[in-house]
């Protein structure tokens, strides 16, 4: 079974994986002293596997989202008659279940679950007091409303029926200007396997002796003679990280988690610096927050583009399954703190925002709720200036137009180079807009330690400092002039041809370089 509907006004398109359901199993249930995942999987079927293994569906879940979601408190089943129903039939329950769900997968064959959740916005010509009553008369519950954006709410269906036939009886409702599901996705970090070999830090100073080119690296030495990013607030969005590793913690003064709870939506949750408590811990995001503010000068490890700057953790997703929806919220709490937290300011906000999450794949449809979320940041941020907003392109060898996230107008993708100078296979495209160093580089890991990985995921936050540095010199000027100015400095590189507006498809503007950003 084919399931179209409308993203951004475009029609995307899943398929059904008809022969398996999604169950997550109720705490209590999770919570008994026999439990186990065999037992609690017998109570709503037959564990389901692909035709590659016997079973009986003819697509396969590929293996890491799988395991994500496993990971994540989900089971995958061959459901009994009863739970298939519940599957098909929104707000229906099932005894020791919390959610019980059908199973999509997309385009490049990730796994997508459904929620009883959308996201709409309705017109602006209708008042804040009707707002409740609307949607109640359209069967729907209001969750939270989404502050980045006019008249933009989370909602809860609140009647018996499928997502399908519901989604389509409200997008022909005239008062909605959009209506979207939201649908549970494997988010996770854009990374590279490691390899050890080089020498630590040669993204900041590179004169050859790491076996790579000297000079291919992003004049960081030069460019802290003017300025290390005192005063500007970085914001790095990841599923976790460690906010008390030795070389960080001095560096983070804010940020917030969002904590998933079984059906697809999340409760926010406030850091405060100093005050006990847990937060998401994952190598991924501490090893990206390490390339953009690591401490310098404290006689530990390496340091980041902007050593002084101030750190905002944000941690989301931080079981790796989750929505947009969610991440929609973490980008816009980067920019506006109060949009969450009600005894926060705007003027608190980042004034640079990034963030290296997305699908394994080179193929991401962008929900409206995370495009008004990334516009919302990009130009209300910093009092209207706007918060240059860098993100991670895929790591793949693959056309970034496929991604629109990284290739959204308002978002600086970045891709990664090595210490050649060299691109790495990184997305390509005219939506790329530089190299930044990404192979092999040196950073903080969880654990209070350091090491070497590759990935775009590390050249987006290395970036992200130097725009810190740019914005400590020229702290009025807009995103859009913080961007130009990262483009218009970038060196050539790569023995390639560059258009006449400077631009390669593989190289973007260049690779990134720091001393001359900041002149």
């Amino acid at each position: 079974m084919k399931w179209t509907f409308r993203l951004r006004g475009k029609e995307v398109t899943l398929t059904s994986v008809q022969s398996a359901v999604a169950v997550r199993p109720s705490e209590e249930s999770r919570g008994r002293r026999a439990a186990t995942r065999a037992s609690l999987t017998r109570q709503f079927g037959v564990a389901a596997s692909d035709t590659s293994a016997g079973g009986r569906f003819g697509l396969d879940l590929p293996s890491r989202n799988r395991q994500l979601f496993e990971r994540a408190g989900w089971l995958f089943v061959e459901p009994t008659r009863e739970v298939g129903h519940a599957a098909a039939m929104t707000r229906t329950s099932v005894a020791d279940a919390e959610a019980v769900q059908q199973v999509f997968v997309d385009r490049s064959g990730n796994v997508q679950i459904t929620t009883d959740l959308l996201t709409v916005k309705l017109d602006p010509e209708v008042p804040e007091s009707e707002v409740k009553q609307r949607l109640k008369d359209d069967g729907l519950r209001l969750v939270r409303q989404l502050r980045f954006a006019p008249n933009t709410y989370e909602v809860r269906a609140a009647n018996r029926g499928p997502l399908h036939e519901l989604l389509q009886a409200l997008e022909e409702k005239r008062h909605y200007v959009f209506v979207e599901p939201m649908l549970l996705q494997a988010i996770t970090g854009r990374f590279k396997p490691k390899d050890p070999d080089f020498g630590k830090q040669w993204h900041h100073t590179n004169d050859g002796s790491n076996g790579g080119t000297a000079g291919a690296d992003i004049r960081a030495e030069q460019a802290w003679e003017l300025t290390r990013g005192r005063g500007v607030r970085v914001a790095v969005i990841d599923n976790g990280m460690q906010v008390k590793h030795p070389d960080l913690k001095a560096g983070v003064g804010g940020g917030g988690s969002f904590q998933a709870g079984g059906g697809g939506t999340a409760s926010f949750v406030k850091f405060k610096p100093g005050v006990a408590g847990s937060f998401p811990d994952m190598d991924h995001g501490t090893f990206c927050l390490g390339m953009a503010g690591a401490r310098v000068n404290n006689k530990r490890g390496g340091c980041g583009s902007a050593p002084e700057c101030d750190l905002i953790a944000v941690a989301c997703l931080n079981d790796q399954v989750g929505t947009q929806t969610t991440l929609a919220r973490a980008v816009a709490f980067a920019a506006d703190p109060s949009r969450e937290d009600a005894t926060a300011s705007a003027a608190d906000g980042a004034h640079v925002i990034a963030c290296s999450l997305g699908p394994d794949g080179a193929d991401w449809n962008m929900t409206s709720v995370l495009d008004l979320a990334v516009r919302f940041a990009a130009h209300q941020g910093r009092g209207g200036l706007g918060a240059p907003v860098f993100w991670a392109s895929s790591n793949g060898f693959v056309e970034i137009e496929k991604d629109e996230v990284a290739s959204h107008p308002d978002v600086i993708a970045v891709g990664r180079s090595d210490h050649n100078d060299q691109a790495d296979g990184s997305a390509f495209g005219p939506k790329l807009e530089f190299l930044a160093p990404g192979v092999d580089v040196y950073s903080t890991n969880s654990g209070s330690g350091y090491g070497l990985d590759t990935g775009t995921s590390y050249a987006a936050p290395l970036a992200a400092g130097v725009a810190a540095l740019v914005l400590a010199r020229h702290p009025q000027w807009t995103a859009q002039q913080v961007r130009e100015r990262l483009g218009a400095t970038c060196d050539k590189v790569g023995d390639v041809t560059y258009n006449s507006g400077g631009h390669n498809d593989e190289y973007g503007y260049g690779r990134i370089n720091a001393a001359r950003a900041v002149q």
